[in-house]
């Protein structure tokens, strides 16, 4: 399992609550745009959803809006896991 900053469990915990967040992975502007960014606990990273998605503790749907992709993040099983175990 690998360490988790106090950030990444930040993020976590407040997955835990049901909440997600959304990452534009379509090739225009707004690619990696994270949308709620004013209301995440902590400033994200493309390398932390990268290590979190790597390690299995969080899982992404791609959702099409106004004709651009973003890929919605949730939290997994596993990922709840590891706020507890860590």
């Amino acid at each position: 399992m690998p360490n988790l900053t106090k950030e990444q469990k930040t993020l976590l915990l407040w997955m835990s609550t049901g909440q997600t967040f959304k990452v534009c992975s379509d090739y225009c502007p707004d690619k990696g745009d994270i949308i709620p960014a004013r209301r995440l606990p902590v400033r994200v990273f493309a390398k932390t959803i990268e290590k979190l998605y790597q390690a299995g503790f969080i899982s992404f749907v791609p959702v099409v809006y106004f004709g651009l992709r973003w890929d919605e993040f949730s939290l997994t099983h596993k990922g709840k896991e590891a706020i507890w175990t860590t």
